[in-house]
């Protein structure tokens, strides 16, 4: 039997429009690439992505050896990305604006695959009807999940589901409506499991960035890494990068 054994490595490159300015306003620098690339990853995932900025030093880090795959076509302009390594085959299968949502099929070269989904949950004012709306946008994405054989899913991204507690701290707040608790349940239900990974990937307390998968693939050494700090400089990672190994079997 034969075994693939990718890294992957995936977080948000913070790219957003401030009122007033545009996408070109802004720059992805080629040193988050090479803070990326430190790791050795096979698969490169991104969220808050974006076109139109500035991203010639950070594309010109990876091309030599990447492919990159995006769905970056909501109003704007914005969504989820990844970087593939050129020796093996991908195919972007489907996507989706809201929430940001892809799914790509990496395939090595021995034709075993993996169903790589990268997903971000779209937030707002964090009232009810945003967390209602956050349900909403997770139930889509489920609907898709629903479609899949379940076979060898790498599930990976922001599910901003606020902070985590009981589920008594959530009665009388918006977040009864949308919270980790939930997301786990409805994985759990679909066959796939939530990665546990010690310390916070947001802000030192929050840890909505999350690495899922089906029963097929095992993962080791599945980390939050704090590569900068929590800077909130645009197009500079507000949020630490998770970091895995996988193992799938042929």
């Amino acid at each position: 039997m034969s075994m693939w054994n990718p890294t992957l490595v995936a977080t948000s490159l913070n790219l957003r429009i401030e009122r007033g300015r545009e996408a070109s306003d802004y720059k992805l620098s080629g040193e988050v690439a090479e803070s990326q690339r430190q790791y050795g990853p096979d698969f490169i995932c991104n969220w808050e992505d974006m076109e139109d900025c500035d991203s010639d030093e950070y594309d010109g880090v990876l091309a030599g050896d990447y492919k990159r795959i995006a769905a970056t076509n909501d109003h704007q302009g914005r969504g989820v990305s990844c970087w593939i390594k050129s020796c093996y085959s991908a195919k972007k299968i489907f996507s989706m604006t809201s929430p940001h949502f892809m799914h790509v099929r990496v395939t090595n070269d021995e034709g075993i695959e993996i169903n790589l989904l990268i997903l971000r949950i779209l937030i707002s004012d964090s009232g009810i009807a945003d967390f209602k709306d956050r349900h909403a946008q997770w139930l889509k994405a489920m609907r898709y999940v629903d479609s899949l054989d379940k076979k060898n899913i790498v599930l990976v991204g922001d599910w901003n589901h606020g902070v985590i507690g009981d589920l008594e701290s959530y009665v009388g707040r918006p977040r009864q409506f949308f919270n980790y608790q939930m997301i786990e349940k409805s994985l759990s239900d679909r066959g796939i499991q939530l990665v546990p990974m010690a310390g916070y990937s947001y802000k030192g307390f929050m840890a909505i960035d999350h690495l899922a998968v089906s029963d097929s693939v095992t993962v080791e050494n599945a980390r939050y890494e704090d590569v900068y700090g929590g800077i909130t400089e645009i197009g500079t990672p507000d949020h630490s990068f998770i970091v895995s190994e996988l193992r799938v079997c042929g």
